[in-house]
C-alpha cells in the first residue's frame, strides 16, 4: 500500500512539472515551482530527486540553468577546492623538511601563553634535558 501512494506521489509531482514548464510568465511559473517542492519535500522525497525531476520535466527551464549543470559545476569547485587543500599541505611539509633538525621553532607571536607566562619565562622540563644514567 505504502509503495503504491509513494508510486502515485512521484507521477503527481512529475505531471505537475511537466504543466509547470508550459506557463508562459516567469514569475507565475517560479511560484508554482516553489509551491510544488515544498509539497514535495512534505511528501517525503529527498530534494536531490525533487530538483533532478523538476529539472528533466522542464519546470526550470527558462529561469535558471539545469540541475545538471548546476550539479557538474559544484563537482568541478570541489575538486578544485581539494587540489588546493592538497597543494597547501603539501608545501607546509616541504618547509618543514627544510628546517633543520635540532632547531626551535620560531617563537609565537604574542605576549602569553597558555599557561599565562610569558613566552620568556617558559623553560622545558629540566628532567627532558638532563640524559639519564641507566647503569647506576
Amino acid at each position: 500500500m505504502k509503495e503504491a501512494s509513494t508510486k502515485a506521489d512521484k507521477l503527481f509531482i512529475m505531471h505537475s512539472a511537466k504543466v509547470i514548464g508550459k506557463v508562459k510568465d516567469d514569475e507565475e511559473r517560479e511560484r508554482q515551482v516553489t509551491d510544488l517542492e515544498q509539497k514535495a519535500k512534505k511528501m517525503g522525497f529527498k530534494r536531490d530527486w525533487i530538483e533532478k525531476t523538476l529539472s528533466k520535466q522542464g519546470a526550470y527551464k527558462d529561469y535558471g540553468e539545469s540541475y545538471d549543470i548546476i550539479k557538474k559545476e559544484a563537482d568541478r569547485m570541489h575538486k578544485y577546492v581539494n587540489m588546493l587543500s592538497f597543494e597547501r599541505s603539501v608545501n607546509l611539509w616541504a618547509e618543514a623538511a627544510k628546517a633543520k633538525e635540532n632547531e626551535d621553532p620560531e617563537p609565537v607571536s604574542g605576549s602569553k601563553t597558555l599557561t599565562k607566562k610569558t613566552q620568556e619565562k617558559i623553560t622545558i622540563n629540566p628532567l627532558e634535558k638532563v640524559p639519564r644514567n641507566k647503569s647506576a
